[in-house]
């Protein structure tokens, strides 16, 4: 079974998507995200170009990378456009309509919030003809803001991005002629500089989702098996992603016994997949002999269940 995914806490579920136990692991946790860009370090050339960095849009992207994947409920932190919608709704469908809509949807109060605190730096090396190294460091923290507790789950830990990592070093080559900038990458252009540690950022923050998609598997319960194809009762609603690989498990009595483990694709409300290997146990013998001879459904008493075990191996592939 992966790591964290706590079988006990199947006891509190509801099994509605739309309004499960938070200790449900099915319960996918509402979150805020801050973006700390103040350090900065380096040497030589190109440092003021990176302290003008504009980390503004870098909160967006983390949200939208997050909110993309569908196992967390991201409040935003986008004040400036919330306002403004919710001013032009008003103008448009009057006070009384606004007052309703936000009866009807209250604003989303956090399960906590994750801090990325960064520190970029450069340095460069040659005299004449040299070329910039750049690097950014990400940092990543889970706060419960009611308790001021750093949690130990999920744990991100730290990430490190240099500019090899996004470009050719080539295209970070420069020439200099008594310390004045010739030919080449344009290392003071603040728009250039921008350029590259977008990218570093982008990469970092794919990193962090594929560490964060491992302590936070997406989960589903089966409601069949025929043959070797399984039916699961949730889809892209609760993060389940394209060629996921998911750990089939039978529940009884607080014990989780692996069965066997699928390939899935799932729709936006449900899955299908195919399970590529049973476990060797007389337990998925029998699961695999019911579900030969027709429909496997599990009942009240034995439920299956399927939990993922780490991002899918195109996903970063099918990000970029």
């Amino acid at each position: 079974m992966p790591n964290y995914f706590d079988t006990q806490g199947l006891e509190f579920c509801t099994f509605d998507v739309q309004n499960e136990h938070p200790n449900c692991p099915l319960y996918r946790p509402v979150v805020r995200m801050y973006f700390d860009v103040a350090d900065v370090s380096g040497e030589g050339f190109g440092v003021d170009a990176v302290r003008d960095y504009d980390a503004r849009g870098l909160v967006n992207m983390l949200e939208n990378q997050f909110a993309g994947i569908n196992r967390f409920r991201i409040v935003t932190r986008d004040d400036q456009v919330v306002s403004q919608e919710l001013a032009t709704f008003r103008q448009q469908q009057g006070d009384a309509a606004a007052d309703a809509r936000a009866a009807e949807q209250r604003i989303l109060a956090p399960d906590y919030v994750i801090k990325l605190d960064t520190l970029r730096s450069v340095k460069n090396q040659g005299s004449i003809t040299g070329w910039m190294d750049y690097s950014f460091e990400i940092t990543a923290s889970v706060l419960n803001p009611f308790s001021r507790e750093i949690m130990a789950y999920p744990n991100l830990g730290k990430v490190r991005v240099d500019s090899a990592d996004v470009r050719d070093r080539r295209q970070l080559q420069f020439v200099t002629a008594n310390d004045r900038y010739v030919s080449g990458f344009r290392y003071f252009d603040s728009a250039h500089v921008q350029a590259v540690l977008n990218d570093m950022a982008s990469r970092g923050i794919d990193i962090l989702l594929t560490r964060m998609l491992a302590e936070m598997p997406a989960t589903a319960q089966v409601v069949g098996i025929r043959g070797d194809q399984i039916s699961l009762d949730r889809g892209q609603n609760a993060g389940v992603l394209p060629n996921e690989t998911m750990i089939i498990f039978e529940y009884e009595a607080g014990f989780a016994t692996p069965i066997g483990v699928a390939e899935v694709t799932p729709s936006m409300t449900s899955s299908v997949g195919e399970i590529v290997r049973w476990k060797n146990s007389a337990d998925a013998r029998r699961v695999r002999s019911a579900a030969n001879g027709g429909i496997y459904r599990p009942d009240s008493e034995r439920r299956v269940f399927a939990v993922s075990v780490g991002a899918p191996y195109t996903f970063l592939r099918d990000r970029t």
